[in-house]
C-alpha cells in the first residue's frame, strides 16, 4: 500500500446520505431547542396570569367583591373574598331544587366578618360520597351538609353552572360564587347506543347548590313555577317551568306546539292545528293564505303584550292567541290558554269569551306528530285500540294504506282520551339501535303519555287517523307496524276548558 493510499484510508468518508442525515439530526435539535424555550415561555406566562387572575382588586370597598384562586384539586375551588364594614353579611350554601331563577333553600349561613377572606368550597358530588359540601373560610371549616345517596342515587351525567337570578337589584347587592345544577344519570340498560342524551333547559328546576354572599337580613321566595314572568326570554316559550309550555314556533307558524322540557327535550310533546267554523265556512284555518301568526297577548282584546308578574299566591295564569293577518279580517277567533299551578301535568284550552268568538259555531283539533311519537295506543274512556288493528272490528291495518278510524264517544260524560307509544324505552335509543328506525328523527325526550280531557257540553266527535305505510317511500309498511298518524277532535263553541295532558309514561314492570 502506498503513502497515499494509506492517508486516504484514514481520512472520514462521507456520503450524501450520511450528510443529509447530520442535517436532518441538527434540524430536530433546533425544533426541540425553540420547542422547549417557547414551552417555558408559556409557562411563565401562565403562571403570570394566574397569579393575576386570582388578585383580588377593590374597586369600591362598600360593595363585596372576590376573584377566583387557580383550582387545586378537582372537587376544591377557591375565591378571594373582600367584605365591607358597617354591614352584617353572611356566607350562605343553598342545596336542593335550583333553576336560572329559583334559589333553593339556605341549608346553611354562618356569619363573615369585614376584611379580606378566602372561601373554599368542596363539593363531594357523588353518590359515594353522599353529596357532600363542606364550605371553608380561611382554612376554618365553616359549613358542613350532606344530602345523603339518594338524592342521586345513579349520580348524575352533566352538570352547568347558573347565574344569580335576575330579579330586582338588593341595596346591598348578594355575591354569587358558585352555583351548579345536576341532570341525574339515567339507565336504560347495557348494550351498544343505550345511552341517553337530554335537551338542557336551565329553566328547569334540578337539583343544585348555590353558594353566596349576601346580607343577613335579606330573605327570599321560592322561584316561581311559570316561566313567561318578567324577562323570561320567550324562545323558552311560556307556561309550568317543570310542566307543559306553549312554545311559539317560526317554522310553522299556524300549528300551536306544547312542549315539556323537564322530559329531557324541547321537541313537542303535543302539536296542534286548529279550524275554527262558522257554519258550514271555514273561518280560519292552516290553509288560511292571509294568516301570518299567532300573537300571544295578555286578554282577549289583544291590545296588550303578555305581561305576567310573579305572584306567589295566584294558582292560575292565562295567555290568549291572537292570530295575525296579511289583510284586514274582521273574523278573528281568539284561544284562550290556561294553567294551573297544582296540576303540573296539564294545559287547557277554550275559546274566549270575547265577541270575536260570536259567529263560531265549532272548531276542530288536530292532534299530530304520531310518527314523531309512534303512536300505537289509542284509548278512549275504557276502549284500548292500537294501530296495528284498526282495521274493521279490529282487523288488521291494510299495509300500505291509510285509514281513518270514527270513535264512537258518550256525550253523556266527559270524553277523555289517551295516546302514547309502546316502546318502553326512550325513542332516540329505539331511532338508534333498530336500523329500521334510523334518520327517522323520533321525538328526543323521556318516554311520555299524552292526553286529552273533553267536557260532555261540547258535544266531541272523535277520528284517528291510522298509517301503515312509510311516508318517505309509498307503499313500504311503516317500521313496527302502524301508527296513529293524528287524531281529530271536532267540539262544538263554547266556554268550557278542554285540558291537554303530557307526563313521564307509566313502564311496565318488567322495563322498570
Amino acid at each position: 500500500m502506498t503513502d497515499d493510499a494509506s492517508n486516504r484510508s484514514l481520512m472520514p468518508q462521507f456520503s450524501l446520505l450520511n450528510l443529509l442525515a447530520l442535517t436532518a439530526v441538527l434540524a430536530i435539535g433546533m425544533a426541540a431547542g425553540t420547542a422547549y424555550r417557547k414551552h417555558r415561555s408559556l409557562l411563565q406566562y401562565r403562571e403570570t396570569l394566574l397569579s393575576l387572575s386570582s388578585r383580588l382588586l377593590v374597586e369600591d370597598a362598600d360593595k363585596l367583591a372576590s376573584s377566583a384562586l387557580p383550582k387545586v384539586a378537582g372537587n376544591f375551588n377557591s375565591w378571594n373574598v373582600h367584605i365591607p364594614a358597617g354591614e352584617d353579611y353572611e356566607l350562605r350554601l343553598g342545596l336542593g331544587k335550583i333553576s336560572t331563577t329559583g334559589i333553593p333553600p339556605i341549608a346553611a349561613g354562618v356569619k363573615i366578618p369585614a376584611g379580606r377572606h378566602r372561601v373554599t368550597l368542596y363539593a363531594g358530588d357523588s353518590p359515594s360520597e353522599e353529596y357532600r359540601f363542606v364550605v371553608y373560610v380561611d382554612g376554618e371549616q365553616a359549613i358542613e351538609q350532606t344530602m345523603g345517596s339518594d338524592w342521586m342515587p345513579e349520580g348524575w351525567s352533566s352538570a352547568g353552572g347558573i347565574g344569580w337570578p335576575r330579579e330586582p337589584e338588593r341595596d346591598p347587592a348578594p355575591l354569587q360564587l358558585a352555583a351548579r345544577s345536576y341532570t341525574p344519570r339515567l339507565d336504560f340498560g347495557e348494550g351498544r347506543g343505550r345511552y341517553f342524551n337530554g335537551g338542557y333547559d336551565n329553566f328547569v328546576t334540578r337539583n343544585g347548590y348555590r353558594l353566596w354572599i349576601d346580607a343577613s337580613d335579606n330573605v327570599y321566595q321560592s322561584g316561581s313555577p311559570m316561566i313567561g314572568i318578567g324577562r323570561d326570554p320567550a324562545y323558552k316559550g311560556i307556561g309550568l317551568r317543570d310542566g307543559l309550555r306553549f312554545r311559539p314556533i317560526s317554522g310553522k307558524p299556524y300549528e300551536w306546539d306544547f312542549t315539556r322540557p323537564s322530559l329531557e327535550s324541547n321537541d313537542p310533546a303535543i302539536r296542534i292545528a286548529a279550524t275554527f267554523f262558522a257554519g258550514d265556512d271555514v273561518v280560519l284555518s292552516s290553509n288560511s293564505q292571509t294568516f301570518q301568526s299567532w300573537r300571544i297577548r295578555n286578554d282577549a282584546t289583544g291590545q296588550d303584550a303578555l305581561s305576567w308578574e310573579a305572584d306567589p299566591k295566584q294558582l292560575t295564569y292565562s295567555a290568549f292567541l291572537h292570530p295575525l293577518f296579511g289583510s284586514v279580517d274582521s273574523r278573528a277567533p281568539v284561544v284562550e290558554i290556561m294553567w294551573d299551578t297544582n296540576r303540573p301535568d296539564e294545559a287547557a284550552l277554550r275559546l274566549a269569551d270575547t265577541p270575536a268568538n260570536d259567529e263560531i259555531t265549532r272548531w276542530r283539533l288536530r292532534l299530530l306528530g304520531g310518527t314523531d311519537h309512534l303512536w300505537r295506543q289509542l284509548k278512549v274512556g275504557d276502549r284500548t285500540i292500537t294501530a296495528g288493528n284498526a282495521g274493521d272490528n279490529g282487523a288488521a291495518t291494510p299495509t300500505g294504506e291509510t285509514i281513518w278510524l270514527d270513535l264512537a264517544t258518550d256525550n253523556s260524560e266527559d270524553t277523555v282520551l289517551k295516546w302514547q307509544t309502546n316502546e318502553t324505552l326512550p325513542l332516540q335509543i329505539v331511532e338508534r339501535t333498530k336500523p329500521p328506525y334510523a334518520g327517522m328523527g323520533l321525538y328526543g325526550g323521556l318516554p311520555l303519555s299524552s292526553g286529552m280531557r273533553v267536557p260532555a257540553e261540547l258535544k266531541p266527535t272523535l277520528r284517528a287517523k291510522a298509517l301503515n305505510k312509510d311516508p318517505m317511500v309509498e307503499a313500504k309498511a311503516f317500521p313496527g307496524g302502524a301508527v296513529f298518524e293524528e287524531i281529530e277532535v271536532d267540539l262544538k263553541a263554547g266556554p268550557e276548558w278542554i285540558w291537554l295532558q303530557a307526563k313521564p309514561m307509566e313502564q311496565p314492570p318488567s322495563a322498570q
